[in-house]
């Protein structure tokens, strides 16, 4: 009797595995979801790029800034040649060891040069300063050399990183807005107009400058890679927006989360910077439980709920 029932009960078990369709075991993302997650992937190569620039223009600052330098040490090293020439020409005069004075002038290494000077006991104080001047002043001026060159061989590598990015973006956007744009037949978009609403009352300081600027941005669209006036990506839009209160941040949501005050969802204030998508994204908050951002290519800069954040900060 207890076979018959244990038989019932595994046919009927065999009979439920075959009529329940495979979609209960493990749906199928629909083709939003699909999008969405393929657009929070490119958020992080958009980001990348911005860091990329980042990187770019702070290699150029410093490369330009050792050019200038270069142009004060080139004199310097030119005048303490000189002495160290003059010295050269009295000790033949007189009948010197020059060994040492031919190896200083001759050297290609200031390291070695260095050492020569510090043998160099026969020679007066005053001279050993000379020389030992003359060293210093090449041996800085090769360091900045190098430097230079390091950063210009940098920089050459980020322009050919900014290069295959920008042909990855603007591919997979163009696969993505054709995605895109077949979801909109069925379900057309809402847009709002540039400065549609105004903030919330109330606010002042810093944070109210930048999160009315943020306002006044509402409707324009997306670009990446972009900071304004017209267009705009997600860390281009709140580094402007605090431009705007007097404070610069750089174009890439986690440097902007690294050079900023972090704070909690309690503590939020009109103003602070709001973390999506493992730093791929950030937009402003602006009250009431919600914030502005730049969220993708062929859509607005637009105001939504605050959800599901990562981190907060706040600049200023």
């Amino acid at each position: 009797m207890l076979q018959r029932i244990f038989r019932l009960i595994a046919c009927v078990a065999v009979a439920l595995g075959v009529m329940l369709p495979a979609t209960v075991a493990s749906a199928e993302p629909t083709t939003e979801q699909q999008l969405d997650k393929a657009y929070d992937e490119l958020e992080h190569v958009i980001e990348d790029y911005n860091r990329i620039g980042e990187e770019l223009k702070a290699a150029q600052a410093a490369a330009a800034d050792i050019e200038q330098k270069l142009g004060g040490l080139q004199a310097k090293v030119d005048a303490t040649q000189s002495e160290v020439g003059k010295f050269a020409v009295t000790a033949y005069k007189g009948g010197g060891n020059l060994s040492a004075t031919r190896f200083l002038l001759d050297a290609d290494d200031s390291a070695s040069m260095a050492r020569q000077v510090a043998a160099m006991e026969r020679v007066s104080r005053s001279r050993q300063r000379d020389i030992a001047g003359f060293a210093a002043a090449r041996s800085q001026f090769e360091a900045e050399k190098k430097q230079l060159a390091d950063l210009i061989s940098a920089q050459t590598q980020q322009r050919a990183a900014l290069a295959a990015k920008k042909a990855a973006i603007e591919a997979e956007i163009k696969r993505l807005e054709a995605i895109e744009a077949g979801l909109r037949t069925t379900k057309p978009t809402q847009t709002q107009t540039p400065g549609s609403s105004s903030p919330p009352p109330g606010s002042s300081g810093k944070g109210a400058i930048a999160v009315q600027y943020a306002y006044a941005q509402l409707g324009k669209m997306y670009l990446y890679g972009a900071a304004g006036p017209e267009r705009f990506d997600c860390s281009g839009l709140t580094q402007q927006a605090w431009k705007r209160a007097g404070v610069n941040l750089p174009h890439n949501a986690a440097q902007q989360h690294q050079r900023t005050a972090k704070v909690t969802r309690a503590q939020l204030q009109p103003g602070d910077l709001v973390y999506y998508n493992g730093f791929g994204h950030v937009g402003i908050y602006v009250g009431n439980n919600q914030i502005i951002h730049a969220s993708r290519a062929s859509q607005p800069v637009a105001l939504r709920g605050i959800q599901s954040p990562i981190a907060y900060s706040r600049p200023g």
